[in-house]
Parts: C-alpha cells; structure tokens; sequence
C-alpha cells in the first residue's frame, strides 16, 4: 500500500479470478472506506498451457507462482487465488494471510436434458474431469446414485469453467463436473462485464440436469470453494488489513485440510479429497483416497470434543441392539397425497425417508428432488427418479445452498405428524403412523439411538423413565425434539449414523 492509501490487488485474467478478486476488494472497502483499490490481472503457465493434464504437469503452483512472483517483486500489494490451486509449500517469502467465508465445498455434474433418454441407452458415459480425486470418488458414486446402471469412463478436459461449459455442451462428453463455488461466483455476478459468460452458464444450465455430489462420498480438493489472500510476508501492514477481515473457521478448516494432503505427499495427481467444515452441532470431516501405494481410505465423521462412556454388556443395555429390532410402526399410505405430489412442479421436494414417496407418485421433471441421506437418493435412483442433492443425513436445515440455480419454494414429504421445520413450511403427509402392539418395556436400558421424535415419543409414554437414561440421534428435528424432553442436555449427543454410535460406545 503506498502514500495515496492504494492498494493493488492481482489476480489471474479469467472473469471467475477477478470476480474473486473483486469479493475480497469489496470486503476491504468496506471495513476501510478510505482505502482505494485497484485491480490488476495476470496470465499464468496453468493458463498459457491449455493441453497438458494438471496431474501431469511438472510443476506445482501453475495458475499462481507467475502470481507470487509479482508479488515478492512488489507489483502488487496482495493476490487473491482460488485456495486449492496452492502448492502446499509456497516459500518464505509470501504467506497466506487470510481468507473470507467459503464458498460451497462441494462438486456438481451436469448432463444435457436432451442427452438422457440416449445416454439411458448406452453401456456407458463420458465424465468430463481433469482431477483424478474425482475420478475415484466418482466412479462408485455415479454407478450407484444415477438414475441409469452405466460404466463410467473419464476424459481430460482443460481451461476455465466456461471454456469447460463450452466443450461439454458441444458434446466432447456426457456429463461435465466442476467445483460449484466456481460456478456460484459465476452465475451471482451478472454485471456488464460478465455479462457474457454469465448468459452463457445460464442457457446450458437451463438445458441440463443437474446433481450437486454430496461431500460424504465426494470429499473436495483442500481448500476448494475457499480464497486465498496472498501477502508478502514483510508487509506488516497488508498482513494486519487482511488478518482483519480473515474468516478464522474456514482458515483453520482449510489449514487442516491442507496437513491431511500434505501427510499423503500431496499434489495434483494425488487421488486424495479431504474436507473439514464447520456445522451448528461440531467440526465434521470427509477424507477419501488412494494412496501411490495403493492403500484406500474413506472416513466421514464428527469430531467428538467430549469423551464418551464404553458400556460393557451392551447387547443388555442398549437399545436397538441391532436395526431389526428398531420397529415400532406400521405405515399406512395416504392415497390423496398421491393426487398432490403428482400436481407439483417448480418446486424443491424433500423427501424424508424411502417411505416418504408413494408408490404412483409421478414427480413433474420441473421440480428438484431432495433427500435427506444417501440411502433414500438409492432407492430413488432404482426407481429411475433424478435425484439433485441430499442433506447428508445431516438435517433438513442445512442450508442447500442452490439460490444460483433456482429459487422454487420447499416442500417435505412425510408422515402426518411430521415438524416443520425453520427452512421448510410446507408439508404434505404421505402416510401415517400405526404403533405396533405388544412394544418393550425399555426401562432397564441405559443407552439409546432413535432415528425418529415419533419413535423416542411413543418409547417415553411407554416407559417414562427412560427420560433420565442417555440418549444419541442424528442430527436435524429428531435431535431437536429430543432435547425439549430432556432436562440434563448432557445426556443426549448427536451422531452421524446408528453404526458410528454403536461403535464408540462399545467396550
């Protein structure tokens, strides 16, 4: 920063890049007013070279050393990069200072609507990539949650993302993915300026289906969906002017993704996503890999910060023991549900459970499907229904974060005492809940799982005094519910699936 309180901000030449420049400017300009910024682009070897497969390529840091170099030779103040194009070691002579909040971690794939009942067709499709994590993890993906058995081959593919657009739409491949952040930034800057890659994005997307891969399955490069605020590391006063504006959860998550890489030998040839994000109930973690050597990983957890009670005996004291023995409803099918399922369209559909979609339910292609885990998205891709993404298992609050691609009001399939929830208003019951007769008497059990608020209800009336047992759930309203009913908050924790509590808590 010189006399006159200019700052000077580089980035590479692509509008995404200087778009991204462009947030951080804004957020400094903000908090500093007097502050004025000027913007300034450079092409990079990753740029120049529109061939060569990054994972071949010889050196690291192809769209940002030409970057750093004008940094450390002061031709700028600070640079602004895409967090997961850093090499993992980017010298003493520079750091990264700071970042804003993050965008979407996450992938999303695209395959022409035109395309679908051909592709159904054939023995197999063409995935557009140029990143070999994503051919690991998408390959079992897309065999098991498209809508259409198929083999899935992979084709490189290079250049920025509407170049990339631009050569799937010509039908270079069946199906196109990239990082989402990359398109969200695209399609929520409209200006003049990039009108014409914006009116682009929009017209192939509207003339595509869309799948947006969930992190459980599909853990992102490190540091994808986050910027990287570059400054020498001589300049004390940038250093404090971004460590002022600098997002402390994303740059931790990111840090952390950064070491897990780096524990692997890193790279871009490494088939290796790791993601760490931050949630209102705990840090989760997505790894996902092979090593050179072969060795496969997969881990998708909550960081536990309070140590868990073992239990001896378990199968005497907890409840259920197994799945089989967690049943304590008959469903009954509402059949005029079925009438207004059918009638819905431009519409974001939640769909709560396998049950929660009637048999003769025909979903309007207009509308965007949604579920709350992976195991419902399954079963719907064996009935040939495209599903767009899925909560996680993490809770139907959690924001899905598609404002970019349509703005449709939400709506929940589920029983008739299903909640609302904050995001979600509008219910329709699709079925209703029968108690079986003849339930236990769960009063000698010390531990429970419940994956529903109905089931913890019914087991209460039935034996109250299970309120001042330990309680664990996912977490979304079944968590929620839980929690009005118990008195001491320590006594119930969430989980991300009844195996990953049965197998802490043994002993």
């Amino acid at each position: 920063m010189n006399k006159k309180n200019n700052i000077r901000i580089l980035s590479r030449k692509s509008d995404l890049a200087v778009i991204q420049a462009r947030i951080v400017g804004k957020v400094i300009k903000k908090k500093y007013p007097s502050i004025k910024i000027k913007y300034l682009t450079k092409s990079t070897k990753g740029d120049i070279d529109k061939k060569t497969p990054l994972s071949i390529m010889k050196s690291e840091g192809v769209f940002t050393e030409d970057i750093r170099r004008e940094l450390i030779a002061n031709k700028c103040d600070l640079a602004v990069h895409s967090w997961k194009d850093l090499p993992l070691d980017i010298g003493k002579e520079t750091k990264i200072a700071g970042t804003l909040k993050r965008g979407d971690i996450r992938d999303i794939l695209f395959i022409k609507k035109s395309n679908l009942n051909k592709l159904s067709k054939k023995r197999s499709i063409t995935v557009l990539t140029s990143s070999p994590r994503r051919c690991y993890n998408l390959k079992p993906f897309l065999e098991n949650y498209l809508p259409f058995k198929k083999n899935i081959k992979f084709k490189n593919i290079r250049g920025n993302i509407p170049t990339r657009f631009k050569k799937y739409f010509n039908n270079e491949g069946d199906v196109l993915i990239v990082a989402k952040a990359a398109v969200d930034r695209l399609l929520l800057n409209s200006k003049k300026k990039y009108e014409k890659n914006y009116l682009l994005l929009k017209n192939i997307i509207q003339k595509s289906n869309w799948m947006i891969v969930p992190i459980s399955q599909n853990p992102a490069a490190p540091g994808q969906g986050a910027l990287a605020i570059e400054v020498s590391t001589n300049n004390k006063l940038i250093s404090k002017i971004i460590n002022s504006i600098n997002d402390k959860s994303t740059y931790k998550c990111v840090v952390n993704e950064r070491k897990k890489l780096n524990k692997y030998g890193g790279g871009c040839h490494q088939k290796i996503g790791a993601s760490y994000f931050s949630t209102s109930f705990g840090n989760i973690i997505s790894e996902k890999g092979e090593l050179d050597n072969g060795k496969k990983f997969w881990n998708w957890s909550l960081i536990k910060t309070v140590k868990v009670n073992k239990i001896k005996k378990i199968n005497k004291r907890i409840f259920p023991k197994n799945l089989n023995e967690y049943k304590w409803f008959d469903r009954v099918v509402l059949d005029k549900s079925i009438r207004l399922i059918n009638k819905l369209k431009n519409s974001c559909i939640f769909i709560s459970r396998i049950s929660a979609l009637p048999e003769g339910s025909n979903l309007n292609s207009s509308n965007i499907i949604w579920t709350s885990g992976m195991k419902t998205w399954k079963h719907l891709a064996k009935k040939k229904i495209w599903v767009n993404g899925t909560a996680d298992g993490l809770g139907e609050d959690l924001d899905p974060n598609i404002s970019s691609l349509v703005k449709y009001p939400w709506i929940k399939l589920t029983h008739n005492k299903g909640l609302k929830s904050k995001r979600i208003k509008r219910i329709i019951p699709t079925y209703k809940l029968i108690k079986r007769k003849n339930l236990k008497n769960l009063e000698n059990k010390t531990d429970f799982y419940w994956m529903s608020s109905s089931a913890f209800k019914l087991a209460v009336a039935n034996s109250p005094k299970i309120l001042k047992a330990r309680h664990a759930s996912g977490p979304g309203n079944t968590y929620k519910e839980i929690k009005k009913m118990i008195k001491n908050h320590k006594n119930i924790s969430i989980y991300l699936s009844y195996k990953d509590w049965k197998k802490e808590i043994s002993q």
